[in-house]
């Protein structure tokens, strides 16, 4: 015998006409919707009877003849005759009320039962994986979540042969493909779909993925802990199932709150943290460790690093160009991230294969063709020596961006001297730098008009040889000899002393250094 009251239950979860709407299209059933102004809010249903107190909350079956005094401009309801009126309903199904009766009850039903058990699963200590391969049951989809980080915390075991994840075999953890990170870094589409908390639709048949996602954001106030995703694969998605995923997606940040331990190190991004890393903050070893098992990299790995501007130094790097264009097509097993309007690069060689010149082939085209300049640091090997590394790569980049250059792309080690000139002159005058002896031999070819300085400048360039530096300076190996000689004997000192030589030589380079300064 059944009963007025079909379904009146004081859980959670609320239903909107648009569910009830969805299950009669799945039946092939002829009726008309009104849906506008439809909203999560029905706790049950009920036939309606004349008298009763209506609810808000409540969808009401309307038994034919009784529609003429329903309000039906008020409450929500199911009628099977042509009934229409301005609050969300459905009319004109010309339908045994009964089977109307049981397709809404079973809706709410099922809708219940869902409730039930995931309720179930999150007070029992269930995981997110439960959690999923419940939700793939009432969805009738593959479905997965991941955090913020892009790792996999939630997956049916089947789901790995539907969707393109890599596995870190150490970690034992699944997670999106670096590439794929990337691009979605830069996607400027997918980068307004994280601000969204309501559920939405991500992809189209005509991406290379070639089905659609419904997404719900995993929010834990203001802080993005991951995304909750249902793959049209295997049935359409419904209009009605946006909600039921938000609810969904409500359970997950219940296992994801209760599981968590360190809050700070959860939300904690990539970015964050590698923007921390060179702004000295510390950092701990493990979450560092666990991070970089996400790509599959150590951190005694050996890297390189990279920072590219705009040419105009008050524009950002277009990230479109510069990632996806340009990186995604020359390098493996990198990530980026922005820090003060550059684009920065961190580069795994050990996993690349790749060595700083190849590098530089491969990107330099393209740095200049976009209008842009880049700092290459040295090679490093351990992760932790990557703000310093970080620091080499702005010194090539400053140096790329000086007046002096006509190269869109500098290696440290093509400008190290100069680093080294800027940081030494920061602290006191050149000439205090400057070897004496060359003061001195200064002051002797003003006096003499003699040719001392160059004398001894080239001959410790060309290493020391006779003839090369004879033949720089365009003179006879016999009248060389006897400079070397005469500069001996006026200004005392051991040539074959090497800490000396190297000391002269940088002399030399400083000043070289300040005359082309007072050139320009």
């Amino acid at each position: 015998m059944m009963t007025n009251t079909l379904s009146n239950r004081s859980g959670r979860m609320l239903l909107s006409i648009q569910m009830i709407v969805d299950a009669m299209n799945e039946h092939r059933w002829e009726f008309s919707p009104h849906v506008q102004g439809d909203r999560p809010v029905l706790r049950g249903c009920q036939f309606y009877q004349r008298g009763i107190q209506l609810r808000d909350d409540t969808l009401y079956i309307i038994p034919e003849g009784e529609g003429s005094r329903f309000p039906i401009h008020r409450f929500c309801y199911v009628a099977s005759e042509d009934l229409f009126g301005a609050a969300p309903n459905i009319h004109s199904l010309h339908r045994p009320v009964h089977e109307i009766a049981n397709l809404v009850y079973g809706v709410f039903r099922d809708y219940h039962d869902f409730e039930a058990s995931l309720s179930s699963i999150v007070n029992s200590g269930g995981t997110l994986t439960d959690l999923c391969r419940e939700g793939e049951k009432f969805f009738h989809n593959p479905m997965f979540i991941h955090d913020n980080l892009f790792s996999v915390i939630g997956m049916p075991r089947d789901i790995e042969t539907t969707s393109r994840f890599e596995h870190n075999t150490e970690s034992g953890i699944y997670h999106i493909p670096l590439r794929m990170i990337d691009e979605f870094k830069y996607d400027p589409l997918y980068q307004e779909t994280l601000t969204e908390h309501a559920a939405g639709l991500w992809g189209n048949v005509q991406k290379s993925s070639g089905f659609r996602s419904l997404y719900v954001n995993l929010w834990d106030g203001a802080y993005y802990c991951g995304r909750l995703l249902i793959n049209e694969r295997q049935t359409s998605l419904k209009p009605s199932q946006f909600i039921a995923a938000e609810y969904l997606a409500d359970y997950a940040m219940m296992i994801i709150r209760r599981d968590l331990h360190t809050k700070n190190n959860y939300y904690r991004s990539f970015d964050d943290t590698f923007v921390d890393l060179v702004n000295g903050k510390n950092i701990e070893q493990e979450l560092l460790r666990n991070m970089l098992g996400i790509l599959n990299w150590h951190i005694s790995d050996r890297y390189i690093c990279m920072r590219i501007q705009s040419q105009d130094a008050k524009l950002s790097v277009n990230p479109v160009s510069a990632l996806r264009s340009i990186l995604s097509t020359q390098l493996e097993h990198f990530t980026s991230f922005f820090y003060e309007q550059q684009l920065c690069i961190l580069i795994n060689l050990t996993l690349s294969g790749l060595n700083p010149g190849v590098i530089h082939q491969r990107l330099a085209p393209h740095i200049r063709d976009n209008y842009m300049l880049g700092g290459i640091s040295n090679p490093f090997v351990g992760i932790n020596l990557f703000p310093a590394a970080f620091e080499q790569a702005a010194a090539a980049l400053s140096y790329a961006n000086g007046t002096r250059s006509n190269a869109w792309l500098i290696s440290f080690e093509d400008c190290a001297l100069d680093y080294f000139q800027n940081c030494v002159t920061k602290t006191m005058p050149l000439e205090l730098y400057i070897a004496p002896q060359l003061h001195k031999l200064k002051q002797i070819d003003s006096e003499r008009g003699t040719e001392y300085f160059q004398t001894l400048r080239a001959w410790l360039l060309n290493e020391r040889s006779i003839s090369k530096t004879a033949e720089t300076l365009i003179v006879h190996r016999t009248t060389l000899t006897y400079r070397l000689d005469k500069l001996r004997e006026l200004i005392p000192m051991d040539l074959d002393d090497s800490h000396l030589r190297l000391y002269l030589l940088l002399s030399f380079h400083l000043l070289d250094e300040h005359a082309e300064e007072e050139i320009h």
